[in-house]
């Protein structure tokens, strides 16, 4: 490792430990170094425990505690426009369905609208918190997917997890991603995520993806699952402030794109 990589990671160790969070974009600038650069400090940093990565940064490793990490801190990001999704998503579920849901945050907003109706359903998940809200309600059957603990997000990973994924069938999936573009398609900042994605989408009947508006047109590090070659029905499920050029783009990869006001 070179002096100016370690002075670099010392330099966002800093940071971290003064405000309590940094941005990856603030990182680059700073640093002159590119994003993948600053996302693979990130990594070894949070390996050290240092730190905590988040969708766009990281956040020191005492400020977030399990579970506020992400259901505290990245669930106020654009809460009234992740509630819309939710309740045009549920809209597409019919009684009798098997769906999955995936871990994030606007999927378990469409958790909490499942169980507020409480229409008869099974539900997959790999997500501890989605998994909470429905434990309650008798009409759904909910399967949770196991394998091990990934603390960041409060779901589950691994060969067990694809193992089981690999045997059951949906009719609905509703997933989340770190970016999706026209040019890149749905993209993600991890090839554990990547994968699990990918198996989803080869399980599912229909595939519905949850994206607020910071999501369109943002590209995160790893791609996965073309989207032209998905040839099942697929939908983005957006709202008003995604930019009407990277929906339009979006829509002649064949993506069916339902538009949600807040």
């Amino acid at each position: 490792m070179g002096i100016n990589s370690i002075k670099r990671k010392e330099v966002i160790r800093s940071l971290v430990s003064s405000r309590g969070e940094v941005s990856v974009p603030e990182l680059v600038k700073r640093l002159d170094v590119s994003e993948v650069t600053i996302r693979r400090y990130l990594k070894e940093l949070e390996r050290g425990g240092v730190l905590i990565r988040t969708y766009g940064g990281a956040v020191k490793t005492e400020a977030r505690l399990f579970p506020e990490f992400l259901f505290t801190e990245k669930s106020r990001r654009n809460l009234a426009e992740k509630k819309a999704i939710a309740r045009a998503a549920f809209k597409l579920i019919k009684e009798g369905e098997t769906i999955f849901l995936d871990s994030g945050t606007t999927p378990l907003e469409l958790s909490r609208l499942l169980k507020k109706d409480q229409r008869r359903l099974t539900v997959a998940t790999m997500s501890l918190p989605v998994a909470s809200e429905l434990a309650s309600v008798e009409k759904i059957k909910v399967l949770l997917l196991g394998g091990f603990l990934r603390r960041e997000l409060l779901d589950f990973f691994g060969p067990f997890t694809q193992n089981e994924l690999n045997r059951l069938t949906f009719n609905q999936a509703f997933l989340g991603v770190d970016g999706i573009s026209g040019r890149e398609g749905f993209t993600t900042t991890d090839t554990i995520t990547a994968l699990i994605e990918e198996t989803v989408i080869e399980k599912s009947r229909q595939i519905n993806i949850l994206a607020d508006h910071s999501k369109i047109g943002h590209t995160a590090l790893i791609p996965y699952g073309n989207i032209q070659d998905i040839t099942k029905t697929k939908r983005l499920i957006t709202d008003s402030g995604a930019a009407p050029e990277e929906l339009n783009n979006l829509k002649k990869l064949g993506l069916e794109v339902i538009v949600v006001k807040v």
